[in-house]
Order: C-alpha cells, then structure tokens, then sequence
C-alpha cells in the first residue's frame, strides 16, 4: 500500500507538510507508503533536517494549483500540477490513495476525471467523519455536489452506510436525510422525492433528521446535498474555533480544567485531529484536508486514508450499488 501525498496543496505547504510528514514517519510510518509529489530537493532536505533518514519516493514538481484558482482552468493549463500527478500515481498504480489539502475543487475534479467513478456511482461526495453523543457518524455530501438530484442522494446513502460499516464498524448503519422537519412531506422537491426513494431501498433508513437533532445519535450516516452539508460543516468549523478562542480567553480566570474539557469536547470534530474528509464514488481512495492544515493534521490523514484502503470501502460501496440495482429490478 503506498499513498501519494501532495506536498505543495494547502496555506502553509510545502514547509509544514514537510514537518507533518518527518513526524509521521519518526512515529513508525512506514517511508515505503508514502509517495511524496512536490519539489524533490526541498523534501528530501526538509525531511533529513527533521531528522529523518529514509526518505520515501518523490514525484517531483514544482507547480500547484492555487485555492483561488478555476479547478477546471487550472488542471487545463498546469498539467504537471501536483494534485495531478498525484491521480496519475493512482491511475497507473503507483498508489492506492491520496491526501491533498490544497484546492478542493481541483481535488474533486480531477480525481473524478482522472480515477473515473466506481460502477453504478454518478457522482462523487465528500464524507466527514464526524464526532455525536453516541460516538462517530459520517455526514455527507460536505461540498462535492450542491446541486443533486434525487438519485445522487440515494447514492450518498448507500455509499455513506458502506463507510460506516467499514470504517466505523457499525453493523447496520442507521441513515437520516437532514432536513428542516421530521415528516416526510416537509422540505423541497429534492428532499421529498429523495425521502420517497430512501424509504423504499434496502437500506436502514430511519427518516428525516434536523439540524439540531445531528449531534446526539439519532442517525449513524446524515445525507444532505453539497450545499446544505458544507454550509453545516463550515459553521461547526466556526463555532468550534469560536469556543476555543473564548475558551483560552477565560482559561486563566476558569483554571486549565474547563480549556482541556473544550479540547476533549471539540478536538474529534477539529479537522486537524481527523485529518480531512474522504471523496466517495471514485476509484481510488482520496482524502481532502483543510487549507489551513499544518502539521499535525497529516498523522491523522495518513491513517485516516490507510484504513479506508485496507477496510475495501470501494468494493464494498460497488457491491452495495449492485445490490440496490438488483432490488430496483425485483418486482414488488
């Protein structure tokens, strides 16, 4: 197994990424699973100042795609970006997993162009491993697809329930549809045609679920379209740095207790301490960081990304896609 990281994605790459992966490595990550895409003699002395001995394989380049750059305009005109190279390392072989904190829609775009879509997916759907009452649940779409259609929806459910089986080891992965109420006729058209063909697929699904009822273990998988799932994650993302800060404000007159209690409370849910979010439907296994990721964050992607590949997440996902069309076939 060997994952191909791109070392120039993200705010403060290369030079972090460099110190994220020397520690993963001094940490017992294996050299030999880790393809490094970046520039080769800024890696390989980064690595060796961190003390760092065998370094991993390097792709080199020294060209990336910004943040603020068109996804589609920029894989168009810097062919040797990173991120690309990084799916041709998958493509051919190579490696069998990506992490990339750089563009987002770079990201999605080209894994989905380059890697092509699992049998039976449609489109992709960015899942986040997220932190409730009753343990962890998956949330997605969290920005791939804003606009779905019914069927895509569909699709997240059944690739959701197939990544918390695997990854989160959960039997029979109960399946919500976030939502504004909890009947079936409430919401838009796309939220009332997809609850119709969630009810009726042999999947758990338990109904509709609302914003505020997320956290607290009523659903092991939440489906949301791309628009509303990021729009969620953004403000927990908020909220929770808004706490930290108001957090270390107060901790002198609090006492440390109540700051690592917030810690404890908000770290599984910090991006830095679960490393990105995993692109479904693709084939290959790729895993989308935060911009802002530094070092830290790269232990965590790494085996965050390690144990989707070794669980079969894809091949179970294109077998669950087989078995919903074979049920769709069956007459009533």
């Amino acid at each position: 197994m060997r994952i191909a990281v791109d070392m120039l994605g993200g705010d403060h790459a290369p030079h972090e990424l460099i110190l994220g992966v020397s520690q993963a490595i001094l940490d017992g990550f294996s050299p030999d699973e880790l393809l490094l895409v970046g520039p080769e003699d800024l890696i390989t002395d980064g690595l060796r100042s961190h003390g760092v001995e065998t370094i991993p394989a390097i792709v080199h380049t020294e060209v990336a795609i910004a943040s603020s750059e068109s996804p589609i305009e920029g894989m168009k005109s810097k062919p040797d970006a990173s991120i690309l190279k990084c799916v041709a390392a998958v493509k051919s072989g190579d490696a069998q997993g990506i992490v990339a904190f750089g563009n987002t829609g770079a990201t999605v775009a080209s894994a989905t162009l380059g890697l092509r879509m699992i049998p039976g997916a449609r489109r992709p759907a960015i899942a986040v491993n997220m932190l409730g009452d009753s343990g962890r649940f998956v949330l997605l779409d969290a920005g791939a697809n804003p606009t779905p259609k019914p069927a895509h929806m569909l699709q997240q459910a059944v690739m959701g329930a197939a990544l918390a089986r695997d990854v989160l080891k959960i039997e029979n992965p109960r399946i919500g549809l976030l939502n504004i109420g909890g009947e079936a006729a409430k919401g838009n058209a796309l939220l009332k045609e997809s609850y119709s063909l969630l009810d009726g697929a042999p999947i758990n699904f338990i109904g509709n679920i609302e914003g505020n009822e997320i956290f607290f273990g009523k659903a092991d998988v939440v489906v949301a379209d791309g628009f509303s799932g990021n729009t969620v994650l953004k403000v927990m993302e908020g909220f929770s740095e808004y706490l930290s800060h108001q957090a270390h404000a107060h901790s002198q007159a609090e006492g440390e207790d109540f700051k690592g209690t917030l810690r404890k409370l908000l770290g599984a849910a910090d991006y830095t301490e679960v490393g990105g979010a995993i692109l479904l439907g693709v084939n290959g296994t790729v895993l989308i960081g935060h911009g802002r990721s530094k070092a830290k964050t790269v232990l965590p992607a790494l085996r965050q990304v390690r144990l989707e590949i070794s669980s079969g997440v894809d091949k179970h996902i294109e077998e669950s896609f087989r078995e919903l069309a074979a049920a769709s076939q069956s007459p009533s």
